[in-house]
């Protein structure tokens, strides 16, 4: 089945903006295989995370693996000028971990399939128009944070990270207020310390988001949240699941102004670049 045979076939279980997408492919791939995400978003008029998403309901490990699957369908097709000439990407065949890319990619297909676009819109809004930004992850989820942290902090200025450490969440807590977002991502069982940390950043009136394993039965604390299920592989295959929804975010952030955080990063990168001078008078 070609990737436009497979895209007629689950176009009906597609949303409003996925569709879109799926046209545009259709139409266009010599486009999309050529093109960025982002410029494919905004030929299609959506955005690069409708258009990631799009990859993820075709069961594709990413917009990459799209871009391979229109150059085979091109080949075939003997329309090979504008692709040029790319060989078809190499499947992963009789290997050990044929397996686990195979689970990996349906659990990041479940998790995007089962987000609210609306919301990762407005979390992507959030992260491109607050003034400050806090990044804590309790328990397990503190690496996870923290990679987060890092890669806007590259892009922005007034990004923080929070230790788990009761003080310090008292203490960046203190410091925050109106201006402020509050970025949580908790993938554990227990939510209680999630849920008081956000009570009172909610009394100071700071925007909150929140990542989450499961919807809560008691009244939502946070808002917007994303679900990140959890599975019966447990850690490993949640952990990848949400590396590719926050790679999403940041990248949906650049979009939003790719020149201001380009000249933000090379300024950035500039200055740890540059040796120290001591002046000597």
């Amino acid at each position: 089945m070609t990737i436009c045979e497979n895209i007629k076939k689950k176009y009906i279980r597609l949303s409003k903006g996925q569709r879109k997408v799926a046209q545009f492919v259709m139409d266009n791939p010599n486009i999309v295989g050529t093109h960025t995400a982002s410029e494919v978003g905004r030929l299609a008029d959506v955005s690069e995370s409708t258009v990631i998403r799009f990859c993820y309901s075709m069961d594709l490990a990413g917009f990459s693996e799209l871009q391979d699957k229109l150059k085979e369908y091109l080949m075939d097709k003997g329309e090979v000028t504008e692709v040029k000439q790319a060989m078809p990407v190499k499947k992963i065949r009789n290997h050990i971990g044929a397996d686990i890319v195979k689970k990996d990619i349906a659990n990041i297909s479940k998790t995007f399939n089962q987000l609210k676009e609306q919301d990762v819109e407005e979390v992507v809004q959030l992260l491109h128009t607050s003034k400050k930004i806090h990044f804590l992850g309790f328990r397990q989820s503190t690496p996870v944070a923290f990679w987060m942290y890092s890669n806007v902090n590259r892009l922005r200025d007034h990004v923080h990270f929070i230790p788990h450490e009761a003080d310090k969440i008292a203490q960046q807590l203190a410091y925050m207020d109106e201006d402020s977002l509050l970025f949580v991502i908790s993938l554990d069982e227990e939510y209680e310390d999630m849920a008081t940390t956000v009570e009172i950043a909610k009394r100071k009136n700071v925007k909150i988001v929140a990542i989450r394993n499961k919807e809560l039965t008691s009244q939502e604390p946070a808002n917007p949240v994303l679900i990140v299920p959890n599975t019966k592989e447990a850690g490993a295959t949640c952990t990848i699941a949400i590396f590719s929804l926050l790679h999403i975010l940041v990248e949906s952030m650049v979009s939003q102004s790719p020149q201001q955080y380009e000249q933000y990063n090379k300024k950035t990168n500039g200055a740890l670049n540059t040796p120290n001078l001591i002046a000597i008078s």
